[in-house]
């Protein structure tokens, strides 16, 4: 019986047949935005994307993190971490 992987965006959406989906790699020097590649979707350091949408939040967010003052490298973490970075409105405001 073969595994079927689920992947979810940070939005909480699930993967279907969709090819809009991107990843992104936050580090202490910003994010990087890679093409869809479902075996690199599976490394904890990436960040899975539904779409444009939240692409553009985490963007916004990482663009703001910018301007505050640097006590130290702070960087996103986790895909689970995230969830609370991009709340249910900012992605509302993103995907308008």
């Amino acid at each position: 019986m073969a595994a079927i992987t689920i992947y979810t965006c940070v939005c909480g959406v699930q993967k279907k047949t969709s090819n809009h989906w991107v990843l992104a790699k936050v580090t202490s020097h910003g994010v990087t935005f890679i093409p869809w590649d479902a075996e690199l979707a599976r490394s904890r350091d990436i960040t899975i994307l539904c779409g444009e949408g939240c692409a553009a939040s985490m963007l916004s967010r990482s663009l703001g993190d910018w301007k505050k003052p640097a006590e130290g490298v702070t960087s996103i973490g986790s895909v689970t971490d995230l969830s609370a970075v991009i709340s249910a409105e900012e992605y509302e405001l993103a995907v308008a």
